[in-house]
């Protein structure tokens, strides 16, 4: 009997000894894809400690997903080495709790025009390319910038990188930079001033002095539509206008790798929001009906930086600010 009993602890050692050392192995890995490097060696035993319980629980979630459970996978991607709180501090999106709207501003379907059953303007060209916000909280100067380039590119046929920099740096006025901002209000300050490109005014990733030059303006926008409360009205306007900028909570995300994003449990209040993104298509897949959206996450993430969300049920408060600029 204590044989056996010493023989099964030794299993059980060499069991979790082996398991350590594939944990180490693709930590080195994860290190390596995304550049991570650590102040001493106390700070990298934690980050460790932090990536295996991480990895644990992306494991625990596709097993479900394996099991029927789960309608997406999720993986290893820069988010890896942080805590949830810490990967909470960067989604910044601050909600405007009264919208600066009139009825001319407000979404109305075109007389005569419907939506069709599914559309992806990336296949139109219209849809600039995935970008990286990195440690910033700037999801809300990605949106409305990559809302911006699809709004010129819908108009010129070709599409433009413009600058997100410039407005974490000249928006200060009632945005926050790299702690945060909000959408509808600061499209004015685009209407008026317009944007640079982002090879003039490239991303830093951090908050920085204005340079604004109003020589090298690309283009500015000459109003802007704002609506919510309706997921029918959100496909419209996509459908029949283009990519739209929504603010939705993003808490579930973190690990998010493939198939359609479905999570009971993410709120749906406004107080809940906490990123900003862009809507830039719909579908279904299996009778499943899905938002195509676009991140600032860089390609690492999802799939190739862009997540598919579940349709029809306002996910993540998806309806609470919807809003896209014209040109």
């Amino acid at each position: 009997m204590k044989g056996f009993i010493l023989a099964s602890f030794l299993v059980v050692a060499v069991s979790a000894s082996s398991l350590f050392q594939q944990d180490g192995a693709k930590f080195q890995a994860f290190k390596l894809q995304h550049g991570k490097t650590y102040k001493n060696q106390a700070e990298e035993a934690s980050r460790f400690a932090i990536f295996r319980d991480n990895l644990r629980s992306i494991e625990s979630h596709n097993a479900r997903f394996e099991q029927g459970l789960e309608t997406y996978t999720q993986g290893i991607n820069q988010f890896a080495d942080m805590t949830d709180a810490e990967f909470k501090a960067m989604l910044a999106l601050q909600y405007a709790n009264k919208p600066n709207f009139n009825d001319n501003s407000k979404f109305q379907l075109p007389e005569g025009a419907s939506a069709p059953d599914s559309i992806d303007w990336r296949e139109k060209n219209v849809v600039g390319p995935i970008k990286n916000q990195a440690s910033c909280g700037s999801c809300w100067a990605f949106a409305l910038v990559g809302s911006t380039e699809s709004a010129l590119a819908l108009k010129t046929g070709n599409v433009t990188s413009l600058s997100e920099q410039q407005l974490i740096d000249c928006t200060t006025d009632i945005n926050f930079g790299c702690s945060g901002g909000m959408l509808e209000p600061t499209f004015p300050y685009i209407q008026q001033n317009g944007l640079e490109s982002e090879a003039d005014y490239p991303y830093q990733g951090e908050d920085g002095n204005c340079t604004y030059d109003s020589s090298k303006v690309v283009t500015k926008i000459t109003s802007y539509v704002y609506f919510n409360g309706s997921e029918e009205v959100l496909k419209e306007a996509v459908g029949t206008a283009g990519p739209v900028v929504v603010g939705i909570d993003a808490d579930y995300m973190k690990y998010y790798s493939n198939g359609i994003f479905t999570e009971s449990g993410c709120p749906q209040d406004s107080a809940s929001l906490d990123h900003a993104v862009l809507v830039i298509g719909y579908g279904s897949e299996d009778g499943s009906d899905y938002w195509i959206i676009k991140n600032s996450w860089g390609t690492a993430w999802g799939e190739s930086g862009f997540i598919r969300f579940a349709r029809g049920v306002n996910q993540c408060g998806i309806i609470t600010e919807n809003t896209y600029p014209i040109i």
